[in-house]
């Protein structure tokens, strides 16, 4: 039998170049690949097939790189590729399969799905047909026009497709920079007709999934809808243009505010599940996530930027759902060796604290806290207030206003006896020798008790406190990055009797509550 050697276009868009036995074949722009661009060189890779053992040895000779199952390959560099390999004649684009025929010995085929119902000729039993005309009056219930919806007064807006079918297993994907990208190369769209599918492999891969019994789900945040800069009855036409563009049909949730629909919280899956998937329970072994926001460094392929957040892989990992990068899942590349970035706060892995019970002291003083925002301090004032049996009293800067208001209630409880709690974030030495300075002119002592809470970990208090829409004012990123720039770590060289470190422990008012904290919910 002799075996032959073939270079197949993954689009087919044009005809499998034959790789004769031990001679050099050279490819790249050309009238027989219809590759016109300009980066590709005429010689851009050489092929030489060994058909007698199932090899191909692979030259690159452009300038430009080329790839290998996803990976750049080093110009004049020499590779052996099998029945299978994937060959990008530039990187990322332009794929091809080298396919020997027959097939090496040794060669499995991917399994084949079973079909689920026995073939019409057949014979089954009444209650056996029963249940399979059961499942095909199911499968035949379908949207049968396409609507969109406002959930939470526009907190997300839902678009169902066309002949849209519920199912067990779901095929979710991110939008922007995953499916589509911006034609004018920029990083946000300059308007809602400035995009282009990703990929060219975008709408037949969706189509193989839709085949093998998936539900698309597209799960975007648009918080531009949310503040105004993008009009819904735009953004409308623009998704109704891609799924047109897509083929197939598709369920779409816009994510508009920062509550719990926005990735990676999991408001939007929870909708999916619970109301919009026709009660019929999701299989998360067999569904999977797929987005560009995976936290990739800077130059996880040639002179790719990094990853602008980790929104999708991580609502992956709330989820507990396969992840897939947008390369990964069109281009078939690997991850392996791409470097990624991982969260600065695992929140599961937070344990709770006892009680410190040096923080109350027998003797009247003045207890200064420091700590970022939302790093547990008010929590914190609670639990010494109740355990002191009110012997201690708070005085919150964010209630009274200004540090002078909050010197003089201080002054006037010392007066009346009680110990007083210094409720603000005091960072430096300036703002913490105010403090200080009053003690002394009380004649009391002074001391300070420091939360632990790291930025990440207090930004993420912060995000879960605007989610369960607990009575806090949302802090911005620059009140953060501003106390992390002004803190000077607090001594007793300051005039503090005592420096105590104290570490945040969460309390819950219901199991929900505690699901929803031990989320990632932070977006880098």
């Amino acid at each position: 039998m002799i075996r032959q050697c073939f270079f197949r276009c993954l689009l087919d868009s044009h005809a499998p170049i034959k790789l004769p036995h031990n001679v050099e074949i050279f490819v790249g722009r050309s009238k027989i690949t219809k590759i016109k661009d300009q980066s590709c060189s005429r010689h851009q890779i050489s092929l030489k097939a060994d058909c007698e053992q199932c090899e191909v040895e692979l030259k690159p000779l452009g300038i430009n790189p080329s790839g290998l199952d996803g990976f750049a390959l080093k110009r004049h560099g020499q590779y052996k590729v099998s029945h299978g390999n994937r060959v990008e004649i530039l990187l990322n684009n332009h794929i091809h399969i080298v396919e020997f025929d027959p097939p090496p010995d040794d060669y499995e085929p991917p399994k084949q799905i079973k079909r689920k119902l026995e073939d019409n000729n057949q014979e089954t039993s009444p209650r056996k047909r029963c249940k399979i005309e059961s499942e095909l009056e199911s499968d035949i219930k379908e949207t049968m026009a396409s609507v969109w919806e406002a959930i939470d007064g526009g907190e997300v807006y839902i678009y169902t497709a066309k002949g849209l079918k519920s199912s067990n297993k779901i095929a979710a994907f991110d939008m922007d920079g995953t499916l589509i990208k911006t034609k004018s190369g920029k990083v946000h769209p300059v308007d809602i007709n400035d995009w282009q599918i990703a990929f060219p492999q975008v709408s037949k891969k969706l189509t193989e999934k839709l085949n093998d019994g998936y539900k698309i789900i597209i799960f975007s945040n648009q918080s531009p809808i949310g503040n105004g800069r993008v009009k819904i009855e735009d953004f409308k036409k623009k998704i109704e243009g891609i799924v047109e563009k897509l083929n197939v049909p598709i369920q779409v949730y816009l994510a508009t505010g920062k509550g719990f629909y926005r990735k990676p919280a999991t408001g939007m899956w929870k909708l999916l599940a619970e109301k919009k998937n026709d009660n019929i329970p999701i299989d998360i072994g067999s569904s999977f996530y797929c987005g560009d926001a995976a936290g990739r460094m800077a130059n996880w392929a040639p002179g790719r930027k990094k990853d602008h957040s980790m929104a999708d892989i991580l609502l992956a990992e709330n989820l507990g759902i396969t992840f897939y990068t947008p390369e990964q899942f069109f281009l078939g590349h690997s991850i392996a060796n791409v470097p990624m970035n991982k969260p600065e706060f695992i929140p599961k892995e937070l344990k709770p604290e006892p009680f410190n019970e040096a923080l109350i002291s027998t003797e009247k003083e003045l207890l200064v806290l420091v700590g970022f925002p939302g790093s547990g301090k008010s929590t914190l004032v609670k639990q010494i207030e109740k355990k002191s049996g009110n012997r201690y009293v708070a005085v919150c800067r964010d209630v009274l206003g200004t540090w002078q208001k909050c010197a003089a209630e201080a002054t006037k409880l010392l007066k009346q006896g009680k110990s007083v709690i210094v409720d603000s974030t005091n960072p430096d030495t300036e703002s913490r020798a105010r403090w200080t300075s009053l003690a002394k002119d009380m004649n009391v002592a002074c001391r300070c008790a420091i939360m632990t809470t790291s930025k990440a970990h207090a930004q993420h208090n912060n995000k879960f406190r605007e989610i369960m829409k607990i009575n806090h004012v949302p802090i911005s990123d620059i009140v953060f990055h501003t106390y992390k720039n002004k803190f000077v770590e607090p001594t007793v060289r300051e005039g503090f009797k005592e420096v105590i470190k104290v570490k945040f422990s969460p309390t819950f008012d219901d199991k929900e509550a505690e699901t929803v904290y031990n989320m990632y919910l932070l977006e880098k």
